[in-house]
């Protein structure tokens, strides 16, 4: 076995695996995915898991309670403090003895959101009360006034907007840009040649851009409105559980790309699976569902010629994937 590289290892809920030997984790991550998709009666056999580097993550959420700031232990509502961790980018490390302060500020309980951009840490503080009082609010516009923060938010509330970032305060993004490159480069890659095409489940355009960008013609759906706006006339809002994309919709399309939650989009792969659309991209973070819904596209004719692990979480019991499904 290796030895651990992190002191909080085993203490917090997130690392899992620092303990295994690169070989047999990587491996370990492969037979989670091919087990899942043979549960569902699917013989898949990996590509090679993409990984990313370390220090490279580049979002985080802190549990504060009680003046103390860190993560979760393991199955717990307990807090481990920590002063580092090895899978953040450092801004974040090295803003964790002021978040520390921060809690102490705070007093009662809540989470702490922090998003690295390239313009500085945006953060957001949610609790279970409503808006700020304004003791509150002048204690949070000074905390806000170090050099790291652009932005902070309070209850989906801003309080501080140095910049105006091109995001909204809970848009949902890719864990690092080096992961999030490696799944463009895939859908990319795996999209040539195509040229009508659909993102579903699109959050901020992190495929839906791209696939402009490379001359797709490419319309986003997503529940989020405040994400959908940036794609401007390329994205619509719809809820894509209640109101999933019917077949006569998806009519003309030689693609579709979809990258929905955990939860899988079973209620939406059954519409596609009554289209003769040739060819479907789909991004999961958890392989149960994702093999779920890809037995529904197999079953109504499709081939899925590629599963391809992509190790964003690292040292964790989570991993990414990408599916390619053809007619």
């Amino acid at each position: 076995m290796t030895q651990t590289i992190c002191p909080f290892f085993n203490m917090c809920g997130g690392c899992l695996y620092q303990d295994l030997p690169t070989d047999i984790y990587l491996q370990k991550k492969k037979d989670f995915v091919e087990r899942a998709f043979a549960d569902h009666g699917l013989k898949v056999t990996t590509e090679p898991v993409k990984t990313v580097p370390i220090q490279s993550r580049r979002r985080a959420c802190f549990a504060f309670q009680g003046g103390k700031v860190g993560y979760n232990a393991l199955k717990s509502h307990r807090i481990i403090e920590i002063d580092e961790c090895r899978v953040l980018v450092p801004a974040i490390v090295s803003f964790l003895p002021t978040l520390r302060q921060w809690a102490q500020c705070l007093g009662g309980h809540g989470d702490i959101f922090v998003l690295a951009t390239e313009w500085g840490l945006d953060i957001h503080i949610k609790t279970a009360g409503g808006r700020p009082g304004l003791p509150l609010l002048e204690k949070l516009a000074i905390m806000a006034s170090d050099a790291a923060v652009v932005r902070l938010s309070y209850n989906q509330e801003p309080i501080v907007a140095k910049v105006p970032l091109p995001l909204p305060a809970d848009a949902f993004l890719q864990p690092s840009l080096a992961g999030e490159k490696i799944l463009v480069d895939l859908v990319l890659q795996a999209a040539a040649g195509n040229r009508k095409a659909v993102d579903l489940f699109c959050g901020s355009g992190t495929f839906s851009r791209p696939l402009l960008a490379a001359g797709i013609r490419t319309t986003g759906y997503d529940c989020a409105a405040d994400s959908v706006a940036i794609l401007g006339t390329n994205g619509i809002v719809r809820d894509l559980f209640r109101s999933p994309l019917l077949p006569d919709e998806m009519a003309g399309l030689d693609l579709i790309v979809l990258d929905p939650p955990r939860a899988g989009a079973k209620a939406q792969v059954e519409q596609i699976a009554q289209t003769q659309v040739p060819k479907v991209i789909m991004i999961s973070c958890n392989p149960t569902t994702a093999a779920r819904d890809a037995g529904i596209l197999t079953t109504a004719g499709w081939r899925l010629t590629s599963v391809t692990p992509v190790d964003q979480f690292t040292w964790s019991n989570h991993i990414e994937i990408v599916c390619l499904f053809e007619r």
